[in-house]
């Protein structure tokens, strides 16, 4: 009769301990087809050997063959060795014994179809003595071991989300296991293929506003369920036309998790109202995992003006309170205005975005008040942790807040990590919100029932927050490590595992461990106090016992880090501070100490205290970023409301010479919240002013942009020189810079000087619709460096650049007599060819020569006379005869010094005189400009112009698109020169001729002129991080489709939600830049929040997503590390071997390994010599051939290997 216990002989052997033992049990003694499979494992604890038997059950009668091997650990490269398996013995089932029945499928149906990465709900029949479910997946309909797909086999309850991330065929079956751990015999299969090929289901049908009914804003859609909705399973599309043309019309919304979707004018908050008042249509299609479904049939709906609401009222914030809670409990919001609400209050909409939670329509905020309390917002169970949103709307601005979802349970806790077999320990089940109605049935899980005895369940009632139960141990002859799982059924969640050590009689006392933490009060009072006592299973050693503490609310620690149980004591205390709350909250006090780090926890209560200082909450302004000297609002809000006699919160600006905030806001008793008025003055540059709120020790900031207002007439921005210092007599130029472009007829600056030495001209003239202007600077001579201040003055406003005029060189002295000069080239008597380069010496005090040629050696007449600068003369057109030449040097004083000795020498004939020169080409660059832009023109000539130059005549085709001047002058000897083409702005590219004419030739060039490029966009809004915890910052960039233009691109900022991510109202992109960074300051939040980021600019919106997360704390820590046997059996070819990364596997094909690995390690298995080898087990390659394969070890596994 089942169960059977399977029992083998511990292995002892010198080279290293076991590890872990392998059973298998087979119907054949081959074992072609394993039907059930099992590990013992070693402990951490190396004083604990590996256990030497176990339990199966769950087997059809009839008769089986079972086996065990031992995994030595060795260490070193080889790590783990393999015995041979065992003999092989049989046993035969003639019945279940106290099994449970067994259970049946109920839905999907079997051979149903689901999309890849669509969910869906596996359900099955409850039958009487089931205690817990084992829910096991395969990919073959026998489920021979290893299962190659299951990997939560554990289930609480009789329901399952399952769903598959790529194609599949897979089998499923449910096993009932008794609170003993007899399992029943397996249930029928169900068979689910995983393909995109799956029929769709019908479209939603489109429920309201339909048929053209009428609407204001805000509004709700509302439409039928799909079958199976998804998470994220719909898209809404909404148009101002019928046919729905295009990608996008008004808005597309995209993974809505509802059957509604609550309308706001602009689901970025940037003020932008996307539903004037019109005719509208809208539609819906389901999203079945990758599968998009068809759209439903269109309908009409008309917008019709909302009614008015009071200039500057909104909603300041929407705070969910508690914002975290256990899915089947109710919590509660509440919504605060930024100022009171009219006469017959604030009627406030109200929606979530998640099927897990359901929040009233609407709640009215009465005259006069700021807050209305929404209750209640009720939740389901959650078989783990779900975040969405609850949205408030009202007129044309909305808010939203965070709500998260967690299962109830935390987990067990024991009196004792260790204890002497036979000996009771108590246990411990804690919750981490008060159980809802009907109380909450806790299922305890034993997985080694000959050694320990616990109750099956316990019960917490409705309010409770944990319960304790008696555990019975069993005699033990060897240190043995036993475990036990605890679960919900309501919520199908399984609480991390928890571990206990039996040790033998007489065995030497176990080291402390945490044996109860217990608190004063279970519930305090905000701003109240309380004491925890952390207590050991015996005196602390020396040095003390350091005990880990945690516990916080909405950011908020409550408890001190760690606290001291001293050395010889066996407890400690420490003391919890609450802060204040607006409503109940639950925190979850942890400590952590002994062995394998055991925790025990308490739950807190911390409700309302009577009405003591205000505290803050937040403080907001909007718009923030604005022109200077204009003003905005600030909104501050308190954690409570305020007390008899109101609150007040001090404020403070960080430039009060640019923005004045009154010193402090009163908030009437009654409110949580009042606004206030921020003003500001103009400003010529952009800047950035913190302004500061505090009350009752918090402190909140906000960000303030100004910017100069575009519309005021230019300021003076700077003066600069081209150069920091000039020589006295010499000039240097200046120009002038506005903060904009100058207006019509211009602006005049004034220009003085601080010393006559360098005198700027008086006024300088920016031309209209120029940011700019040059002036010169003149200077006279100096004798001492002489610093000058250059001042330019528009209105009130001056800007000054420095200059420093220096003193000239020394004057030469008085030049003495020229020097006689040396003849060099040519040589005497050479004949030379024209033209001649005659050459001769430097000469002292020479500023000129005169060069003398003639056929007579008097030089009477004269062939040549020419004064040149240098000692050298290239002189051609001499006739082809025997010439004299020389030389004399004449000084600056035109005093002229001997001749030089004669020479003579024979000139050839002249070459031929130069070819005549005619128009060769005209040519344009750049080709192709932006209308306005200007372009140089080039006229190429066939050779060297003549004497006085060339004239080429110039024309444009189209002188109303661009000019040219009447003629451009090739210089004498050169063969080209250089005009401008201007060109004028045009809506559409021209392309037109340039022609130039010499004499009888004409060329030609084509100019295109092209419109200015389109104003840049907006491309991108990204943030990065893009996921921070409460009160990091976030660095935002906008990025535009092209540089910006001249006095840069403002591109307008806006936050979802500014009471958790702030952003500044703007951020300039500078001229010619692509991009600029903004700081995103967040504020801690109790739960992971998603922030909108949108950015406009030239008509583009673009959005970023921030997630803002709470600091790392509830839900509590996982428990330590445990360790699981991984198996590992190779077949196929052989000679070769497996072995893992990191090191412990090495298994010889024809064999079975393992070795124990700390759970969540990533392990990859290898062939050996580059072979493939198909896998399956817990790490699977699909049926394909591959070297290697990589999983994470969840629990003790085995993988199978056939290597190729």
């Amino acid at each position: 009769m089942q169960p059977i216990t399977l029992a083998w002989s511990a292995v002892v052997d010198p080279g290293g301990p076991i590890g872990s033992y392998t059973w298998q049990v087979s119907p054949t003694s081959t074992f072609g087809i394993i039907i059930a499979s099992g590990f013992t494992n070693a402990s951490a604890d190396s004083s604990i050997p590996t256990r030497t038997q176990d339990n199966v059950s769950g087997l059809p009668n009839g008769t089986y063959f079972w086996r065990v091997k031992a995994t030595q650990i060795v260490g070193g490269v080889v790590f783990a060795l393999d015995s041979a398996w065992s003999p092989v013995r049989s046993f035969t089932v003639v019945g279940l014994g106290p099994a449970p029945g067994t259970p049946t499928f109920t839905s999907p149906a079997n051979g149903a179809q689901f999309h890849v990465r669509e969910f869906f709900l596996i359900n099955w029949t409850d039958v009487v003595d089931a205690h817990h479910y084992l829910l096991e997946a395969d990919d073959e309909p026998t489920f021979s071991y290893p299962l190659t797909l299951t990997t939560n086999a554990m289930q609480f309850g009789t329901t399952f989300h399952a769903g598959w991330g790529n194609p599949l065929n897979v089998f499923y079956r449910i096993v009932a296991v008794s609170a003993d751990g007899v399992r029943s015999l397996p249930s029928p299969t169900l068979n689910v293929q995983i393909t995109n090929a799956a029929p769709v289901p019908p479209p939603p049908t489109l429920l309201s506003p339909i048929g053209g009914a009428t609407v204001t804003l805000p509004f709700t859609l509302d439409w039928s369920d799909t079958a199976n909705p998804q998470v994220a399973g719909y898209d809404v599309d909404i148009d101002n036309e019928p046919n729905f043309l295009g990608t996008v019309g008004v808005l597309l919304v995209q993974g809505v998790s509802r059957s509604d979707y609550l309308v706001v004018p602009d689901p970025l908050v940037d003020g932008i109202n996307h539903f004037p008042p019109g005719t509208y249509f809208w539609r819906v299609r389901a999203v079945q995992g990758d599968v998009l479904g068809p759209w439903s049939a269109g309908q009409s709906f008309t917008v019709v003006a909302s009614p008015p609401t009071p200039p500057g009222l909104a909603i300041f914030h929407i705070i969910t309170e508690p914002g975290s809670v256990s899915g089947g409990n109710a919590t509660q919001a509440r919504v605060t205005l930024n100022m009171p609400a009219p006469p017959g209050g604030a009627l406030i909409k109200l929606a979530t975005d998640f099927p897990h939670a359901q929040v009233p329509t609407s709640v009215l905020v009465p005259e006069g008040k700021t807050d209305a309390t929404v209750s209640p917002i009720t939740t389901i169970p959650v078989p783990g942790a779900t975040i969405g949103t609850v949205r408030a709307a009202y007129g044309l601005g909305w808010q939203q807040n965070s709500l998260g979802l967690f299962p109830i349970l935390w987990g067990i806790s024991l009196s004792n990590e260790s204890v002497v077999g036979a000996a009771s320990v108590l246990g411990t089940v804690t919750l981490l919100n008060p159980a809802p109605p009907g109380g909450v049935q806790v299922t305890l899980v034993n997985n080694d029932s000959d050694l320990i005895a616990l109750p099956p369940s316990v019960f917490i009632p409705a309010g409770g927050t944990g319960a304790t139960f008696n555990l019975l141990t069993a005699p033990v002859s060897v240190p043995t490590r036993v475990t036990m799982d605890s679960g919900t059924g309501f919520e199908g969640y399984h609480a991390p595992s928890t571990w206990l050590t039996l040790i033998p009689a007489g065995s030497p006392e176990p080291p402390p461990s945490l044996s109860s933490l217990t608190l004063a009060s279970a519930k305090i009072l905000g701003e109240g106090s309380t004491t925890g006592t952390v207590t050991l299973t015996s005196p602390a050693p020396a040095g003390g016992a350091l005990i880990p503490l945690s516990g916080s609310m909405e950011g908020q620690v409550v408890t001190p880090q760690s606290v001291t149980v001293p050395a010889g004591s066996i407890s400690a205390a420490f003391t919890i501070t609450a802060p204040q709350v607006n409503a109940p909250r639950y925190v979850l006090i942890q400590a952590t100490y002994g062995t394998i780090g055991g925790t025990q926890a308490k739950l807190l209560e911390i409700d309302p205290g009577p009405p003591g200082a205000p505290v803050l909450r937040a403080l907001g302004v909007n718009p923030t970023g604005l022109i200077g000297g204009t003003s905005t609002r600030g909104t501050v809000s308190l954690v409570m409301l305020a007390p008899v006699g109101g609150g007040a919160v001090t404020l403070t600006s960080a430039d009060p010479s640019l923005v004045q905030v009154p010193p402090t806001v009163s908030i009437p008793a009654g409110n949580s919240a009042n606004s206030f008025t921020i003003a500001t003055r103009p400003v010529v540059i952009g800047a950035t002013v913190r302004i500061d709120a505090t009350a009752g020790g918090v402190t909140r900031s906000a960000f303030i942009d100004l910017a100069p207002d575009p519309n005021a007439p230019p300021l003076l921005a700077s003066v600069t020189l081209a150069a920091a210092t000039v020589t006295g007599g010499n000039s240097v130029s200046g120009t002038v810079f506005l903060n904009g472009t100058a207006p019509a007829g211009g602006v005049s600056v004034t220009l003085s000087t601080s010393n006559v030495s360098a005198r700027p001209q008086p006024v300088v003239t920016v031309p209209a619709g120029q940011g700019s202007a040059s002036f010169t600077v003149t200077t006279s001579p100096v004798s001492a460096n002489t610093p000058v201040t250059i001042t330019a003055i528009l209105g009130t406003a001056t800007r000054s650049a420095s200059l420093t005029v220096l003193p000239g060189a020394a004057p030469p002295p008085t030049p003495g007599t020229p020097g006689t000069p040396s003849l060099v080239n040519p040589a005497d008597r050479a004949t030379v060819a024209q033209p001649i380069l005659f050459d001769w010496s430097d000469t002292a005090n020479a500023a000129t020569y005169v060069i003398q040629i003639s056929s007579s050696n008097t030089f009477t007449p004269l062939t040549a006379n020419q004064t040149v600068s240098v000692s050298q003369a290239t002189i051609s057109g001499l006739p082809a005869q025997q010439l004299f030449w020389r030389v004399r040097a004449v000084d600056s004083a035109g005093a002229a010094g001997p001749f030089s000795a004669v020479r003579r020498f024979t000139a050839q004939g002249a070459p031929p005189p130069p070819p005549v020169a005619s128009l060769s080409t005209v040519s344009v660059a750049p080709t192709s400009v932006v209308g306005g832009s200007s372009s140089q023109g080039t006229v190429t000539l066939t050779a060297g112009a003549p004497p006085g130059g060339a004239i080429v005549s110039l024309s444009s085709a189209n002188t109303a698109v661009a000019t040219v001047p009447a003629s451009v002058t090739v210089a004498a000897g050169a063969t080209s020169a250089n005009f401008t083409i201007t060109t004028k702005i045009v809506t559409a590219s021209t392309a037109l001729t340039i022609t130039g004419t010499f004499g009888a030739v004409s060329r030609t060039a084509v100019l295109t002129v092209n419109p200015a490029p389109a104003a840049p966009t907006l491309s991108s809004v990204t943030v990065n991080p893009t996921s921070v915890v409460g009160g990091a910052p976030s660095t935002g960039t906008v990025t535009l489709t092209t540089a910006a233009s001249t006095g840069g691109a403002i591109v307008t900022l806006s936050s979802s939600n500014t009471t958790v991510a702030g952003v500044p109202a703007s951020v300039t992109v500078a001229a010619g830049a692509t991009s600029a960074n903004f700081g995103v300051p967040t504020t801690g939040v109790t739960a992971a929040t998603s922030v909108t980021i949108g950015g406009a600019f030239g008509g583009a919106t673009r959005t970023a997503t921030l997630s803002v997360n709470p600091p790392a704390t509830p839900p509590p820590p996982p428990p330590p590390a445990q360790q699981a046997t991984l198996s590992v059996t190779a077949t196929g070819r052989s000679g070769e071997r497996v072995t893992s990364s990191p090191a412990g596997i090495n298994v010889a094909v024809g064999s079975t390994g393992s070795a124990t690995f700390t759970t969540g390690t990533s392990i990859t298995l290898t062939v050996s010599n580059g072979r493939s080898a198909i896998w399956s087990g817990a790490c699977s390659s699909g049926g394909n051939k591959v070297n290697s394969c990589t999983f994470t070890i969840p629990g003790s596994a085995s993988v199978s290997a056939n290597v190729q």
